[in-house]
């Protein structure tokens, strides 16, 4: 039996206290005795846990790995369909004299793609509706569909606001954002685009 077993009273600092020395010493003997038989107890469980954390690290990182294979053919597919124009620019969009085949929703139900094939988001990071800003030279509008976007340009609005031409773009899930020229920044219908 474990000697700690033997011995179930708890060790607090009265009965401590009343301890001779030759008690106090085969207290701590019994002590490390245990400790050294759990320690030998565990090695087989760690090395297992340490074997199941090897594993776990190789599944993550063929995860990883597939993962990335996704995003890259997604890219591929994406700078395939700009190339053969069947993800048109925003610019084309606004020129077009009939609206697209998904015809006009709102901004929010549309993915918006770099030439590189990377997916961008309208507006500043963290807005809550996808939106860009169009001016008249004086006034500018905060345009959230598609729709609005084709009228206000058929009026001669351009993209952007006074001081700065361009579409606002970031990185979905960052900070960064940048001013896109219309005729680089490329749009399909979410359905066209699949998971994400």
């Amino acid at each position: 039996m474990d000697p700690i077993e033997a011995d179930p009273k708890p060790l607090d600092p009265a009965r401590l206290a009343a301890m001779t020395e030759p008690e106090l010493a085969e207290l701590r003997a019994a002590l490390d005795d245990s400790e050294r038989q759990l320690r030998r107890e565990l090695a087989p469980l760690q090395a297992r846990l340490a074997d199941l954390a090897k594993r776990q690290a190789a599944v993550a990182t063929e995860r990883r790995r597939r993962e990335r294979q996704q995003q890259l053919a997604r890219r591929r597919e994406v700078r395939e369909q700009v190339k053969e124009g069947q993800a048109p620019s925003l610019r084309d969009l606004a020129e077009a004299a009939d609206p697209p085949e998904f015809g006009e929703p709102p901004l929010a139900e549309l993915e918006f793609l770099l030439e590189t094939g990377g997916a961008v988001a309208l507006g500043y990071p963290g807005a809550r509706v996808a939106s860009l800003q169009m001016t008249d030279g004086g006034a500018v509008a905060t345009v959230t569909e598609l729709g609005e976007v084709r009228r206000l340009y058929a009026q001669g609005w351009e993209f952007g606001v006074p001081a700065r031409s361009g579409v606002r773009v970031h990185t979905p899930g960052t900070r960064l954002e940048r001013l896109l020229e219309p005729e680089r920044c490329f749009v399909r219908a979410r359905s066209a685009a699949g998971p994400s």
